[in-house]
């Protein structure tokens, strides 16, 4: 079983590898090739399990309300932590003039209350505007933590199998980075390089343990989504820049790397950290293999 689980691995990274680079001759400004690079994951876990004739249910699509409420409230929890000390110590300023005007134009709102439109905006973005954010993330999470993880623990304990999954995702984003195509635009590449790499591994311990914890695909979906939205679309936008803001705020700033790093070591310390427990759960998915 373990070596068949290697082999999963070993041709689905043989199916990303050649995806993404195929992904390279659609033209540039295409939305169609935006959805296809989120797709790319989840395509090349689906014909890895054609291929290697592994059964969907590996994936996980138990649905339970307690662990998407975690799913949710997990980003939200350290996106306010996150920018709560931007804001605290000055690094970056809050609310942004931009911010409200555009949340009053898209939510139809005439209210002077700025109160009450960053708090209408915070729920529309997490929570009205999650299911197209859902649609996107999971192209990835049916990749990364749908195949990816499982597999990997199969034959690796939680953390090897949290770093591995994590090299990976990283992997797969470092060229739009170093190309340019996402990431900030003030700050040093080699800067950008070094807080998403550190933001993603440590992002993948929380995304590996709600994983196997929850024996469900759903709660990372979920998680990367609302990540996405409170995030990008919401803390980075209400948050205006001081100067040098984009040295701490986003993805690609430190604070909320190091904020992800103390969360993944406060798991390591403290939390229930699937491990041995967790394949006797996955052996019955397997064993209809």
């Amino acid at each position: 079983m373990e070596n068949s689980a290697k082999k999963r691995v070993m041709i689905f990274i043989v199916f990303l590898a050649a995806l993404s680079l195929g992904s390279y001759f659609i033209p540039d400004g295409s939305n169609l090739k935006m959805l296809l690079i989120i797709w790319i994951p989840a395509i090349a876990a689906l014909l890895t399990a054609l291929v290697t004739g592994l059964s969907l249910k590996s994936i996980g699509w138990s649905f339970s309300f307690k662990w998407i409420a975690a799913g949710w409230l997990i980003p939200v929890g350290y996106g306010f932590l996150t920018y709560g000390l931007i804001w605290l110590t000055g690094l970056g300023e809050v609310p942004n003039p931009t911010f409200l005007e555009r949340a009053r134009f898209t939510m139809g709102m005439s209210s002077e209350n700025d109160i009450l439109i960053i708090t209408s905006a915070f729920f529309y973005i997490t929570i009205v505007n999650l299911i197209p954010n859902l649609v996107l993330a999971f192209g990835e999470e049916l990749g990364w933590r749908g195949f990816l993880v499982p597999q990997l623990s199969r034959f690796t304990g939680f953390w090897l199998t949290a770093l591995l999954s994590g090299l990976v995702w990283l992997g797969w984003h470092l060229p739009g980075i170093i190309a340019g195509s996402y990431g900030a635009s003030e700050t040093p590449l080699f800067y950008q390089v070094f807080c998403f790499s550190l933001l993603i591994l440590a992002g993948s311990v929380i995304f590996a343990w709600i994983r196997l914890r929850s024996n469900s695909i759903w709660p990372a979906v979920v998680l990367h989504a609302t990540h996405n939205g409170v995030i990008q679309a919401f803390f980075e936008r209400i948050t205006l820049d001081n100067g040098n803001t984009e040295y701490y705020a986003g993805e690609f700033g430190i604070v909320l790397p190091l904020v992800s790093l103390v969360i993944a070591l406060i798991w390591i310390r403290y939390g229930r950290i699937p491990g041995r427990s967790v394949k006797p759960m996955m052996n019955k998915v397997y064993s209809e293999v």
